[in-house]
């Protein structure tokens, strides 16, 4: 074995909060949890090249803050000495798990849990303990696929732009056995609705549930992509967990066939960037403007109501209406302030490029940042170490989408992220 040989470990363990605890994803939605109906885990791959270490982190949580990221990066670091860039944790952003890892927004996030952040925190570390005594020779290689059923853009189905691309990162062990795998796919994990009360992973957990059938021994994670105007609102055909399984199977498949044909190699360099970022806010309407837009939302959707609208026209106009509102309450609580501050992180694994933006990019922002990048291979892996909610593009913005009037930003913000990823990605 040389000293440049891959070395690689991967574990698994449960994160699933106690039954009682608040949900996160909807504001509809009152009440806790009553139940489980599947777990929700977190997944950790250690690799190590020479001197170089990766630790990428996979989560069935909506998303955490960057405050719990840094102490997690710190305790990992303090145990296994990989530095605290070297580290990513990347959440599946599911609709069905449980509230309490990010700090409270106006009126739309509840208080923090330190309980459940420490528990979370220390099995991360000991994960990343348990995978350091598991590290051994190992291959990886990249591939790609095409999925069509599962996301659709959810403010334009039909013309609305759309990364229908999976990427698939295969780490085999000495056997050439999978021993992880890692995909990448952009779509809001909510074919659940806030009717739900049982805690679940939504689709991507169904589908490591479908691939753990066919490999046993292999540690299967998901990573979000261009998700910030990308949903299963128009291709679900119920909100049920039937059709969770059902669309974890199309996700499965695809990555399933992705598998085979990747061409592994032992020797693969690592390297790791983190650069802060500023995150301006942009300028909120005064109190009576911004009531005056709730009430044109609420008069357009009792239009539509009364002239018997598709449910897609409808859903369309009740998320306007609840990002107006939400409006108000970003207005009250950020009005004073300026920015928030959280950061870009790109990881190297060979002629692999992992983008991790902070929050919910669209698809315009990824697609351009796969198409500029110098790496062979571009996967951007959205609500990555933070969650600082939607970066809308100019068109978002101008159409006055849900997702523009929830955002406290301004359109030139997905510009800024994206030129802060290219210009690491075109780093050696």
């Amino acid at each position: 074995m040389t000293g440049n040989q891959l070395l690689a470990a991967a574990v698994e363990v449960d994160i699933t909060p106690p039954v009682g605890t608040l949900f996160a994803g909807y504001h509809a939605r009152k009440g806790t949890s009553l139940g489980v109906h599947d777990p929700l885990l977190t997944q950790l791959l250690l690799l190590q090249s020479g001197d170089d270490h990766i630790v990428l982190i996979t989560m069935d949580l909506l998303g955490v803050g960057l405050g719990f990221a840094r102490r997690v990066r710190a305790g990992i670091e303090e145990a296994i000495g990989v530095p605290g860039c070297a580290t990513m944790i990347a959440c599946s952003h599911t609709h069905s798990g449980p509230a309490g890892f990010l700090p409270p927004l106006a009126d739309v996030r509840p208080p923090e849990d330190s309980q459940l952040q420490s528990i979370a925190a220390r099995k991360l570390i000991g994960a990343a303990l348990w995978a350091r005594e598991c590290l051994q020779p190992a291959f990886l290689g990249v591939g790609r696929g095409e999925v069509e059923d599962i996301g659709r853009n959810r403010n334009d189905p039909v013309n609305g732009l759309l990364d229908t691309e999976v990427t698939v990162v295969r780490v085999d062990d000495a056997r050439r056995q999978p021993l992880a795998v890692v995909m990448n796919y952009g779509c809001h994990p909510t074919v659940l609705g806030y009717q739900n009360f049982l805690l679940s992973a939504d689709y991507p957990g169904a589908a490591r549930a479908a691939l753990r059938r066919i490999y046993p021994h292999t540690i299967f994670m998901y990573t979000n992509g261009a998700s910030g105007d990308v949903s299963t609102r128009f291709t679900r055909r119920e909100q049920t967990f039937g059709e969770v399984d059902r669309m974890g199977r199309i996700l499965a498949g695809e990555v399933l066939k992705a598998m085979q044909p990747i061409l592994t190699q032992d020797v693969v360099p690592l390297k790791a960037h983190v650069v802060p970022v500023e995150l301006k806010f942009r300028s909120f309407p005064a109190a009576e403007e911004a009531r005056h837009k709730v009430e044109e939302h609420q008069a357009a959707l009792d239009e539509l109501r009364a002239a018997g609208a598709s449910h897609g026209d409808l859903r369309r106009a009740i998320t306007r209406l609840e990002g107006a509102t939400g409006q108000v309450a970003l207005a009250r609580q950020l009005g004073g302030g300026t920015h928030t501050s959280s950061e870009v992180q790109v990881l190297k694994i060979g002629d692999l490029a992992l983008v991790g933006l902070p929050g919910e990019p669209f698809t315009q922002t990824v697609l351009e940042i796969k198409e500029r990048s110098a790496s062979e291979h571009t996967a951007v892996i959205s609500y990555a170490n933070d969650d600082q909610g939607y970066f809308p593009d100019p068109v978002s913005v101008e159409e006055e989408t849900y997702e523009a009037l929830i955002s406290p930003y301004g359109a030139d913000v997905a510009d800024m992220l994206r030129d802060v990823a290219l210009q690491f990605l075109s780093r050696g």
